[in-house]
């Protein structure tokens, strides 16, 4: 079985940011805080998903990785109406080669003010 190591660096501390497995990162769900631990652009899905955008490129290079490294998102919403502001934001992420991608629209997350998570896995460059 692949050695497992967690990847740290989030504000909260009851969870991983990230987990490689092998050559395999699993990002946990990101959401819209910053290092500070606030939540950023409250009511703007486009704000929020750069900010999640930002996060998950923190965990992808903090392990050795890019954002061209990875293979699937998934994206959380509480509205579906926030889907062309994420979308937006997935489109200029990654211009080129997209990711797998999956959306689900969920009853709420966490804090009642975050309107975006996306959870990853990527593929470190061996």
């Amino acid at each position: 079985m692949p050695e497992r190591k967690p990847i740290m660096g989030t504000p909260n501390g009851a969870l991983s940011p990230g987990v490689v497995v092998g050559e395999l990162l699993f990002v946990s769900g990101h959401v819209a805080m910053d290092n500070g631990g606030n939540v950023v652009g409250v009511g703007d899905a486009e704000a929020q998903s750069r900010q999640v955008m930002a996060n998950i490129r923190a965990v992808v290079t903090a392990a050795g990785g890019k954002m061209e490294d990875v293979a699937k998102i998934t994206c959380f919403l509480t509205d579906i109406a926030n889907y062309p502001a994420y979308s937006k934001v997935r489109a200029e992420t990654w211009p080129k080669d997209p990711p797998a991608s999956s959306t689900v629209v969920v009853v709420g997350l966490v804090r009642p003010e975050l309107l975006v998570e996306v959870e990853a896995i990527v593929r470190l460059p061996g």
